[in-house]
């Protein structure tokens, strides 16, 4: 089942709309306002404004003494800065935090600024209990918040307009931490005098050559599966899972767990396509032929089975590389470099990615100042270097915080090194937006030998592994995230997205036994305790049981 290729000309019309539909506000309605009386990102309110929040925080990490949730050095910089007071309407634990709100959400009790979730921006939006932020969005949201939100190609913005309106300040996450990547161990090619895998078969001969020579000694695994009760695949409920198998399903251009659409716009479950048994019957040759992890299923753990040497292969995101030291600690010539493969008959590469964020500043609607959500948030973008140096207070206590990153942080600093390393001139950047690039530069020489044309193992300094952190940073940036950055200048990648990342009304009733129905299906055809044929069994169970009901509600999704 091919994914449609999406495009971003409906974001980018409702963005055009948005930001021509900022109006001029003035000081006369106590906007905030710079020294000069003018509209600013950075402005304060001439007279004060209180913004009533609820918070989510951990209580293993406690205010300091003398402090409150209203007067913190969080509280006390906002209203030195924008002249606003906070008003806490209730705290909860982070563990109750979903549930206290969804509460809230029911009885239409609402604080002024709230932080939500995927699927209560949408029960939000549904009921109109949201404040528009159209008109203030332009003319006071950060420039740097504003140049995060393009690096996702107008996802974001699509992601908080609805009907041409602007409903939010959206989380921006990293987009390299989705990528599952085949990590190898480059040692052990190297000694067989093999190539890196690129296809299913070449993948199936590798894997093989290494449990028939002992790679790893006795019970050698070619391809590692992930520990037990872990995830076979990244859904769209939960992405970055280790040592799972998504490479070679992506190689069928399978994606279980993803909501995808066909080529006449149509939404399927990516768990029930032909791919996805085509795929499985892939996994279930490699189990047959000892080459897939023989403890599928049951193995205890799995990082364990790579650190101490075991495993030759696995599938796992680019930041595998910062564990890297503790296999190498065991085994100082170890040496894990990561591809973007198997790569499908077409010869491309499909990663299936997670969403640009998954939570939301929202405010609710008739609240007198609304901007104030977005001045809450440009002060925290601007100040959090200041803050990491004056304060231990955990961020969970700064009202109507959402983490907005560029969501090509990894694959810029990779341009940015490499750069470095060719003797070439670095990229102008904004320490601000890409915080750990200038460590990352001034790492370099104390990471890795010069000059920089060989990345094996021998010319990175081990000796300092365990005690500096650039190393796994370094280490997962040119070992891990460069194969990303090779595969899209070879112009073979394909990224693939789920329609929506979050429940359905269906799903929050029927998901659970129909998730646990697909994990034990799947895992008992791979290792062979039942047909391929179980799987035609389990498509029509599943559309029997809500699946079908719950395709209907997503496509309804896709629709809007």
């Amino acid at each position: 089942m091919k994914k449609r290729k999406q495009t971003i000309l409906i974001a980018g019309l409702a963005c055009a709309m948005a930001l021509g539909g900022a109006v001029s506000v003035g000081a006369s309605e106590n906007m905030p306002v710079d020294e000069s009386g003018n509209p600013s990102p950075f402005g304060k309110y001439e007279e004060p404004v209180t913004v009533e929040i609820v918070q989510s925080i951990n209580p293993t990490l406690p205010l300091p003494e003398g402090d409150s949730a209203t007067d913190n050095y969080f509280t006390r910089y906002i209203k030195e800065n924008l002249n606003i007071d906070i008003a806490v309407k209730w705290s909860a634990a982070s563990a109750d935090y979903n549930e206290k709100l969804n509460l809230a959400i029911a009885a239409n009790d609402l604080p002024d600024v709230f932080v939500v979730n995927e699927q209560q921006f949408r029960k939000l939006l549904k009921s109109d209990m949201l404040a528009d932020l159209t008109p203030y969005f332009d003319t006071y949201t950060y420039d740097i918040i504003k140049q995060n939100i393009d690096t996702t190609d107008g996802k974001a913005m699509e992601n908080i307009t609805y009907d041409g309106k602007i409903y939010a300040i959206p989380n921006v996450q990293v987009e390299g931490d989705g990528y599952n990547l085949m990590w190898i161990r480059q040692d052990w090619l190297d000694e067989l005098e093999l190539e890196a895998p690129q296809t299913i078969e070449e993948l199936e001969q590798v894997a093989k050559a290494f449990v028939d020579n002992n790679m790893g000694g006795e019970n050698t695994i070619g391809i590692l599966g992930p520990t037990i009760n872990g995830a076979l695949y990244n859904t769209f409920l939960s992405i970055n899972n280790l040592n799972c198998l998504d490479g070679i399903f992506q190689a069928y251009q399978s994606y279980p767990g993803f909501w995808v659409q066909d080529e006449e716009g149509n939404v399927v479950y990516g768990s029930t396509t032909q791919e996805t048994k085509e795929a499985l019957a892939e996994l279930q040759k490699l189990y047959a032929d000892g080459v897939l992890d023989q403890e599928l299923g049951v193995r205890k753990d799995a990082d364990e089975a790579w650190k101490s040497g075991k495993a030759g292969i696995l599938f796992s995101p680019w930041w595998h590389g910062y564990n890297v030291k503790d296999c190498i600690a065991n085994n100082p010539e170890a040496e894990w470099k990561a591809y973007a493969a198997p790569v499908a008959e077409d010869g491309n590469w499909y990663p299936k990615l997670g969403g640009v964020g998954n939570s939301y500043c929202v405010v609710r609607k008739g609240y007198e100042h609304p901007e104030a959500a977005i001045m809450l948030n440009n002060l925290l973008r601007r100040s959090e270097g200041l803050f990491q140096e004056e304060t231990s207070l955990d961020m969970s206590y700064y009202p109507g915080c959402v983490v907005v990153a560029p969501s090509d942080e990894c694959s810029f600093s990779v341009e940015a090194l490499r750069a470095k390393m060719n003797g070439e001139e670095i990229p102008e950047y904004d320490p601000l937006n890409y915080k750990l690039l200038e460590s990352d530069l001034n790492s370099l020489e104390e990471c890795l030998e010069a000059p920089y044309d060989d990345l094996s193992i021998e010319k990175w300094n081990t000796e300092i592994m365990s005690t500096s952190g650039s190393f796994g940073r370094l280490y997962s940036l040119l070992m891990g995230m460069s194969a990303v950055e090779d595969a899209e200048e070879a112009g073979i990648v394909n990224k693939v997205y789920s329609v929506t990342y979050t429940q359905t009304d269906t799903m929050e009733r029927r998901w659970t036994n129909l998730k646990k129905k697909e994990d034990e299906t799947f895992l008992k055809i791979i290792i062979g305790e039942e047909p391929l044929e179980a799987f035609d069994t389990f498509v029509e169970e599943w559309n029997a049981e809500g699946g079908a009901d719950i395709t209907a509600e997503v496509q309804e999704l896709a629709n809007q």
